[in-house]
């Protein structure tokens, strides 16, 4: 009964993918929806975009292990990230207009093809490895009721592929509306049926009484909550949503919105998870979600959580893959090879964003069949791009006395510090060499002092930027 209720939500979102394919006529229309997305639909894509993997099994897997509130971390970092874009980035850069970052980039201190190509070759395994954490998913839900971890992933990844090579933005955006009414119905039931059940073993508040940043944890606490609190205002994923929105105001208002739905959704999920730990302690904590449905709900109410679930993660999927069409036929192909060309006069614009999803899947199925590990996957990958590109990004955005030089500077210095703490983390001879959890404030701060220190420095008088 369960399985049949998931097959039906995807026959659903598929046939709603199928009924927008029309839209995406041009390349604009498959990256940005044609810059026509309402608030409702902007809201709904840019929640969902980050209601995935890491907030619902990684962040219950972190409260069953260490308490509520760590569990919350990640989407505090998430959801704050979603307002801080929405006060300060947001309509402005829906203003800008482009595709991807990169070309607010070019147009606040000139087009640099190494620019490009840097952004396109840091940014393409930061948002591949998301990715990849996202189908990686599927082998914690599914296989508690009775599917194989690898059926699992191909299953996920199928229905995935479809609906995004179908409709482009247009199709993610209208599913995505659809992903989120279904969580905000899925999520919460699960939530009162796991406080129903702590009763019986121990007092609701034992769960609330956690600290919020436990003896010995600060460093994880930076580690999940700074990424992406400071990097969503130019990720790729969440500026293309910008960029689709209809208006600035759009924008602005959508990111805020997600942002609240985002916390609120991830501090369910902390309980869930933290209330879990207590009711089945001999359970492995990233199974601790899908037991709790399995043994809690009706099977039709369990296909529906469960389809909640696999819905927010495909959602995050597709929107990763989204954005690597984006860098690909935007940065690469548009910019790279074919600078002087505007996108949608580019022959193959289109079609090499949709065998960059292809692709995508097919080698993401692959590697997600031996990965291990979700928060610090996805983290660890973002670690070389947003440490190069996020301050001259954001301090372009927000500070008028920025310098090209200045931004070159701080390309240089945060990369270098992101790359040797993205390979800190990996089996080497750098693992272990410095904090990987403070890898990418350490990035920040570096790439801030220099950003900062050199634009002054090479500050032209009569410029108006002063």
């Amino acid at each position: 009964m369960l399985i049949a209720v998931v097959i039906v939500f995807f026959v659903l979102i598929l046939s709603a993918a199928v009924y927008v394919s029309r839209r995406a006529r041009k390349a604009s229309d498959f990256l940005i929806a044609g810059r026509n997305v309402n608030l409702a639909l902007t809201t709904a894509t840019l929640a969902v975009m980050q209601i995935g993997a890491g907030i619902i099994m990684g962040g219950s897997a972190e409260a069953a292990d260490n308490g509520i509130w760590p569990g919350i971390w990640y989407g505090i970092g998430c959801g704050g990230g979603l307002i801080v874009a929405g006060i300060l980035a947001a309509s402005k850069l829906r203003k800008s207009g482009g595709f991807v970052p990169l070309d607010f980039f070019a147009g606040r201190y000139g087009e640099k093809r190494w620019v490009r190509l840097w952004g396109w070759m840091s940014n393409v395994p930061s948002l591949f490895g998301i990715f990849v954490v996202q189908i990686m998913a599927a082998k914690n839900i599914l296989p508690v009721f009775g599917i194989d971890e690898k059926t699992s992933i191909i299953l996920v990844g199928i229905v995935t592929i479809i609906y995004s090579t179908l409709g482009g933005m247009w199709g993610i955006v209208v599913v995505d509306f659809i992903q989120l009414a279904v969580v905000l119905i899925g999520i919460p039931i699960v939530t009162v049926i796991s406080l129903l059940k702590l009763q019986s073993v121990a007092a609701p508040q034992t769960v609330l009484a956690t600290p919020f940043i436990p003896a010995g944890m600060f460093s994880r606490a930076v580690f999940l909550i700074l990424p992406f609190l400071l990097s969503i205002s130019v990720s790729y994923d969440a500026y293309m949503r910008f960029q689709a929105a209809k208006s600035a105001r759009t924008a602005r208002w959508g990111a805020i919105f997600a942002g609240l739905i985002v916390i609120a959704v991830s501090f369910c999920i902390a309980f869930v998870g933290a209330a879990g730990r207590k009711i089945f302690p001999d359970v492995e904590s990233g199974s601790i979600l899908p037991h709790m449905i399995k043994t809690s709900l009706h099977p039709i109410l369990a296909g529906i959580v469960v389809s909640a679930i696999l819905a927010s993660i495909m959602s995050s999927a597709a929107c990763l893959l989204l954005s690597l069409a984006g860098t690909c036929s935007r940065d690469f192909y548009n910019k790279i090879l074919n600078p002087a060309a505007r996108l949608d006069d580019l022959k193959y614009s289109k079609l090499i964003s949709r065998l960059t999803i292809v692709a995508a899947l097919v080698i993401g199925v692959i590697v997600a069949f031996n990965a291990r590990g979700i928060l610090d996957t996805m983290i660890i990958f973002n670690y070389p791009y947003m440490g190069s590109m996020l301050v001259p990004l954001l301090g372009g955005l927000l500070w008028k006395r920025a310098t090209f030089k200045g931004a070159m500077a701080a390309i240089a210095a945060g990369g270098a510090v992101g790359v040797i703490s993205f390979l800190a983390a990996l089996p080497g001879p750098l693992k272990g060499i410095v904090n990987v959890d403070l890898g990418l404030l350490t990035a920040y701060a570096v790439s801030t002092i220099v950003f900062v220190t050199v634009s002054l420095a090479t500050a032209n008088p009569k410029s108006k930027n002063f």
